[in-house]
């Protein structure tokens, strides 16, 4: 039914589509020159540093604390600008910046993805998400009748969805299995992984750092054991850069996935995919191309027109990311986790399902008796701790993840909330 334009316009004009939206805070004007206190020596659990971090570098909403930091990162002030700033200059100069100057931009901008992650630039592409990055690869990969792809319950369902459409294709077979919860080490994830193989097992998918419980899993040692018996690994990190200290090449994948508007802080929209160069000729592209050679990734990444803006300000989020530097970032986040997990270590009413030294800033919880998704919901409704429900086996489990810009006290505070709910 068409909508009638003079209701709308006076809908606008009441601003019946901004009703009940919080206050917005925008990044002012001020520029920040002096960036020195990033790369400041400062331990883990060093309040006073970490909430002037905060303070200086993320201006975000203070009527509820966020603990789903897991959906997508925060964008520190000084990307947020670059981003108000590239988005300007889309708007003003229209096509002439995208066909003219754009081109050489975009270039320089990969050999920028491309020496961050430490491989060549013909060896990546820029996708909008890992999920894009990571359908290219599943749908591109070279499957033929009979093989069987290998995957577990902690993978990302839409990486689960997407090898699952194929096998009602045929053109593969899941065999999925049940990843232990709390693995003692990365050798018994191993021997897990190792177990479920079968003679018809072809690809294996690896989920980095899982977004159900943030379990990290040893890439490197699975793809070595893995490819011993000619077994191809597909891997998303999307929740891994920028959260966990790897380097590409070392992981022994051939095909990952990652996202860099999570841990990285770029605005939304922004993605990359990695393929071994020598493997590139096997891949068929999952959106049309003739032009691109067999041999070039470029065939993989006929996308249209794409985000503009947000690719622009890629630079700016991987070298404010830089300049505080992945193995404190690391130790902080590992550090806010800690503080929580270790209040309910030994509670009967509160399980845990993530191992706390095979995790990072991730991990998640479930009450006896209770739906998870009732409990996150509580915990918004009541506590104004905003948390977000993830499935796993009956009754679920409830997805904490902490950022940069939270302090140890609003971990202690989702402590006393749930000790409260539990009663």
């Amino acid at each position: 039914m068409p909508q009638d334009r003079k209701k709308f316009l006076l809908q606008m004009g009441g601003g019946v589509l901004l009703a009940g939206l919080p206050n917005i805070v925008w990044a002012d004007n001020e520029v920040i020159t002096d960036t020195s206190d990033l790369q400041q020596q400062a331990t883990a659990d060093d309040e006073k540093y970490w909430k002037h971090i905060a303070k200086k570098y993320y201006p975000v909403s203070a009527d509820y604390i966020n603990l789903e930091n897991g959906y997508f990162g925060v964008q520190a002030k000084p990307v947020l600008q670059a981003f108000q700033k590239n988005t300007l200059l889309v708007n003003t100069e229209l096509a002439r910046y995208a066909r003219k100057e754009y081109p050489a931009a975009s270039a320089a901008i990969k050999q920028t993805v491309a020496a961050f992650l430490q491989v060549p630039d013909e060896e990546i592409i820029i996708t909008r998400n890992a999920t894009e990055a990571l359908n290219i690869a599943i749908q591109g990969y070279p499957f033929k009748t009979g093989d069987e792809v290998l995957l577990n319950q902690l993978d990302y369902f839409s990486m689960i969805e997407c090898f699952r459409m194929l096998e009602k294709r045929g053109r593969l077979k899941v065999n999925a299995f049940d990843l232990p919860l709390l693995p003692r080490n990365d050798e018994e994830i191993v021997e897990a992984y190792r177990k479920a193989i079968t003679p018809n097992t072809k690809v294996i998918l690896l989920t980095h750092v899982s977004n159900i419980n943030g379990l990290i899993v040893p890439v490197a040692k699975i793809s070595a054991m893995a490819k011993e018996k000619g077994i191809d690994t597909i891997t998303d990190s999307a929740h891994a850069l920028g959260q966990v200290p790897f380097r590409l090449a070392d992981l022994g994948s051939d095909f990952v996935g990652m996202n860099l508007h999570k841990w990285i802080g770029n605005p939304i929209g922004a993605g990359v995919l990695y393929v071994k160069k020598e493997r590139i000729k096997e891949m068929s592209s999952l959106f049309g191309d003739v032009n691109a050679a067999e041999t070039s990734i470029d065939k993989l990444s006929h996308f249209g027109t794409t985000t503009l803006a947000v690719t622009m300000t890629i630079p700016d989020s991987l070298g404010f990311h830089q300049s505080l530097g992945i193995e404190k970032i690391n130790q902080r986040l590992h550090y806010l986790k800690s503080v929580w997990l270790a209040e309910f270590a030994n509670d009967p009413k509160v399980e845990i399902v993530t191992p706390l030294n095979l995790s990072c800033a991730i991990a998640s919880f479930r009450i006896k008796d209770k739906k998870s998704a009732e409990v996150a919901d509580h915990l918004f409704k009541e506590y104004k701790i905003l948390t977000v429900a993830r499935t796993l086996e009956k009754n679920g489990c409830v997805r904490v993840t902490p950022s940069l810009y939270n302090p140890a006290d609003d971990m202690k505070k989702l402590v006393t909330a749930v000790k409260k709910i539990v009663g």
